[in-house]
């Protein structure tokens, strides 16, 4: 850990404990989203999980060293697909010829809201951080 004025020690029980939830929140989150259609549950809640991992990490570390405007086109690209794929499968007419990909198309658009969801609060967190009261502006 870098000890300087920049950069102080943080605690290290913090440290420890988000290290060895890590594996698990990213575990859990995973979970939530790819049952989501079975269970409460979905792709908004685990990525609000797996954006608990971007909170988490800058809290132990608060360097910018995520390129947040990398995370922003990806978070558009997903958005995209978000759009892109119910269209697919509404104009193609696959879902009511075959019924049993309905379940597939549900874990499918769970893993992209996931996703971007994820994304768009890691986005939103590190961009607050990082960007408050520097005078820097972002656009859309």
């Amino acid at each position: 850990m870098i000890q300087d004025e920049q950069h102080p020690t943080e605690s290290l029980i913090l440290q420890l404990a988000i290290g060895l939830l890590f594996p698990f929140m990213l575990l859990f989150g995973f979970y939530i989203i790819a049952n989501g259609h079975y269970t409460p549950g979905g792709g908004f809640q685990g990525g609000g999980i797996l954006a608990s991992l971007f909170i988490a990490r800058y809290v132990i570390f608060p360097v910018e060293d995520i390129d947040s405007e990398k995370l922003h086109s990806l978070q558009r690209i997903f958005l995209a697909f978000i759009l892109l794929v119910p269209l697919f499968f509404l104009f193609s007419g696959i879902i009511t010829q075959f019924p049993l990909l309905r379940k597939p198309y549900l874990t499918i658009m769970d893993i992209l809201i996931g996703i971007q969801v994820g994304f768009g609060l890691g986005v939103a967190v590190l961009r607050f951080a990082f960007f408050q009261g520097s005078g820097q502006t972002w656009h859309l």
